[in-house]
């Protein structure tokens, strides 16, 4: 993902930067362990002080994001748990390397063979039922990751959702995190969620990708039409223009604007097709009816459940199934 600045967006140039690495390292763009570019270098591609680049770096190493190894670079942090499940696959890869080529040797397709495989997990209820709480920023999408991801645990198994607002007040809500096997959130929220979470209890992250609906939904947009795009987060507008332009690039007239602002209720007045944000929902009250408009939906990036999420549940439920070690008589 190479980061830009747009210049046309009403969002500090600050804001832009450190708002597009930090949903890249989201949903993965920005992979753990990956090199960023120097200061310098930075600096340069993008036309502005390398002042305010250190800036971007200073306030991602505040977050935890980032971390500056002297005489080698700048790099994404990389969290213990992801490693610990990438390092416990790569066996378990080859073995279901071989069951794939085995089984094409014997006529059956590859989707026949993870229909099978899907079959003999589900069947699969032995070990220990994990606890696992989901902890988001809206809720409405919170629960609609938590009903995604519970495709692929076992039935057993308890998700529950909850977000970083409601943590703060509620003491039912930290007391489930408590007694958590397992927290979920987002990578560059990791480090304001730690503080609330026992050293105990493990926290991993998800990664998120635009849903297939909101993907066709800008495909279908008439190339004539003036579409608005409306955030109510001013560090994700330059990545949700970006996104927009990918996956509608043949409309011609797009305008990105901060919801609430004057720059926004003009270009609503002028509007054929609006896409909002999630928490931008206000910005439907009194729009026109033969105004299209839906919101920007993310998912559970499949790939990141499966090759690194689903494996470290699978590690995290074989610790807590082994029996307790017997004490050594003396």
């Amino acid at each position: 993902m190479r980061i830009q600045i747009d210049r046309d967006l009403p969002v500090p140039v600050t804001t832009q930067i450190q708002g597009q690495i930090e949903y890249g390292v989201s949903n993965g763009d920005f992979p753990s362990g990956s090199r960023l570019p120097s200061v310098r270098d930075l600096a340069l591609d993008l036309g502005v002080s390398p002042v305010t680049v250190s800036q971007v770096y200073r306030n991602l190493q505040a977050k935890g994001l980032i971390a500056t190894v002297q005489g080698t670079g700048t790099f994404v942090q990389s969290l213990a748990a992801d490693d610990a499940s990438r390092s416990g696959t790569s066996r378990v890869d080859e073995l279901l390397r071989r069951a794939l080529v085995t089984a094409e040797r014997e006529g059956v397709s590859r989707a026949a063979s993870l229909e099978r495989f899907q079959h003999l997990v589900a069947q699969n209820h032995h070990g220990t039922p994990l606890r696992m709480v989901f902890v988001g920023v809206y809720s409405h999408v919170t629960h609609a990751y938590v009903a995604d991801l519970r495709r692929h645990l076992r039935p057993s198994d308890t998700l529950s959702a909850t977000t970083f607002d409601v943590l703060a007040s509620d003491a039912a809500a930290r007391a489930e995190i408590e007694a958590a096997d397992l927290v979920l959130t987002f990578a560059h929220r990791v480090t304001e969620l730690r503080p609330n979470v026992p050293p105990s209890v493990e926290v991993a992250t998800v990664n998120l990708l635009p849903s297939e609906r909101t993907r066709v939904a800008l495909a279908e947009i008439d190339p004539l039409a003036r579409l608005v795009i409306i955030s109510a987060i001013p560090e994700f507008l330059p990545t949700f223009r970006r996104a927009v332009a990918r996956f509608a690039s043949h409309v011609e007239s797009v305008h990105a604007a901060l919801h609430g602002t004057p720059d926004a209720r003009e270009a609503l007045a002028r509007a054929d097709v609006v896409v909002y944000g999630t928490g931008s929902e206000t910005v439907l009250d009194g729009l026109p009816s033969h105004v299209r408009s839906f919101e920007y939906r993310h998912v559970p990036d499949p790939i990141h459940v499966e090759r690194v999420l689903l494996p470290m549940i699978a590690r995290l439920r074989e610790t807590r199934s082994r029996p307790p070690r017997a004490q050594e008589v003396r």
